[in-house]
């Protein structure tokens, strides 16, 4: 009869965190993808079913009371791959035939900030924003140290190389964290985890809020009381952006979906075909021209004579710029600051 806890080298009062940790350490050791050795795939297997059964609370209890015999019999076959793959979230697949070069493919990255108090090593994975818009694939090699030989307490170095797919729409700070993929601390006799985290690049066009993109188009003052159409070019092809009304100082437009694509969950129903979008926000800075000549004025003011004052009697003052609306407004937000701290005080 099968002993599953031993096939795991876990004892039969070990929770449930320490059958996964158990597994993680043995899958890895033993995927055939990994491992040459001829009973490697047995054993691969022989692991993956006794963690179906212990961590499945029903399958455990009838294994404990009666036995393997109770389960295997009506138990459907699992496949081994597909259960590393949904657990670990790594492939090891498509990779040629040198399996001992140390390869490991991610098909995806975690949105889940990384809270971790231990040690991590820490490596960034630059990517665009058009990359992220479009999706992309990224190759890289780590370079970390590990325990060359545990009697000799003796130090190695190698050179682990990534595949990572990024999947469209994902942000800055997504993650993937590997257990034990860092440096190897002979003072704490620890391996660090490794975190691989996406740090979004600064674009020369747009900026990314959430799933929104902005982007910032000069029109001139005619433009903005007659109308435009505006040319972008955005990721998936040129946009003929047409706005009739007239536009106001410091009013933004959104043209709907044009924004950065909604990352598909892989916890979501669906295939991720349609996956949604966020929005384009156009901030309109309107430029006023430097000067107008006594022509232009006049032509002006026939246009636009339903807003002209009504002329009254006074003395006749020259006003000259002072300031930018902006600056003002921060100038009576810092002094309301200062004063409620003072109240506080």
């Amino acid at each position: 009869m099968k002993d599953l806890y031993k096939i795991l080298q876990i004892d039969k009062s070990s929770p449930e965190s320490d059958i996964k940790k158990a597994y993680k350490k043995l899958a890895f050791k033993y995927h055939p993808d990994k491992n040459p050795s001829p009973d490697a795939e047995s054993k691969f297997r022989e692991i993956s079913e006794a963690y179906d059964i212990l961590m499945n609370t029903d399958k455990r209890r009838m294994y404990d009371n009666f036995g393997y015999d109770s389960i295997s019999g009506d138990a459907p076959q699992i496949n081994p791959l597909d259960l590393f793959q949904s657990l670990f979230n790594v492939d090891f697949t498509g990779l040629g035939e040198n399996m001992n070069s140390n390869i490991f493919v991610f098909s995806d990255l975690s949105s889940n900030p990384f809270l971790n108090s231990n040690p991590v090593m820490k490596y960034n994975l630059e990517c665009s924003l058009e990359e992220l818009y479009h999706g992309t694939q990224k190759e890289f090699n780590i370079s970390h140290t590990y325990r060359k030989d545990p009697e000799r307490d003796e130090v190695g170095k190698k050179s682990t190389k990534y595949v990572i797919n990024v999947k469209k729409g994902s942000k800055n700070g997504d993650n993937i964290v590997v257990k034990e993929g860092g440096n190897y601390i002979h003072q704490l006799d620890i391996v660090e985890d490794l975190v691989i985290q996406i740090v979004e690049l600064e674009d020369p066009r747009y900026r990314r809020k959430d799933n929104d993109l902005y982007i910032i188009e000069n029109i001139t003052l005619c433009e903005a009381l007659t109308g435009i159409d505006i040319f972008i070019d955005h990721f998936e092809g040129p946009l003929q952006v047409k706005i009739s009304q007239i536009v106001k100082p410091n009013q933004m437009f959104q043209v709907f979906n044009k924004g950065m694509p909604l990352k598909h969950d892989n916890q979501s129903l669906g295939d991720g075909s349609d996956k949604g979008f966020g929005n384009l926000i156009l901030d309109l800075n309107i430029e006023f021209p430097e000067s107008l000549g006594e022509k232009q004025m006049n032509y002006l003011k026939k246009i636009l004579v339903q807003f002209e004052r009504n002329k009254k009697e006074g003395q006749v003052v020259q006003a000259y710029y002072y300031k930018e609306k902006e600056e003002v407004v921060k100038e009576f937000m810092n002094q309301e600051d200062e004063s409620s701290g003072c109240i506080q005080q």
